[in-house]
């Protein structure tokens, strides 16, 4: 957390935990300019009532669940398709 001028702002990491959005949402949404961000000292802050009301405006959290188990889903085969691939080193007869 961290006041400015009377200003209280919120880090992206508290962002995430309070709003229950992941770190990638946001700054999405801040490149597309739909959430305004502050940056001090390299880090990024919001105003909480500015994260509010964009969430109640563009976060849609039943297409949020499908992506996130969409993602889970591709990375299980992939993990399975690896686990699958044969050791190289194994294949060579020493």
């Amino acid at each position: 957390m961290l006041k400015i001028g009377g200003v209280t702002l919120i880090s992206m990491s508290e962002a995430v935990k309070q709003f229950g959005i992941s770190d990638e949402t946001l700054r999405r949404a801040v490149r597309r300019k739909q959430l305004q961000a502050i940056r001090v000292s390299g880090r990024t802050f919001f105003k909480p009532q500015d994260v509010e009301r964009w969430k109640e405006r563009f976060y849609n959290e039943l297409r949020a669940a499908a992506v996130k188990a969409r993602w889970e889903r591709h990375r299980r085969r992939r993990k399975r398709a690896k686990a699958k691939e044969p050791n190289p080193e194994s294949l060579h007869d020493h």
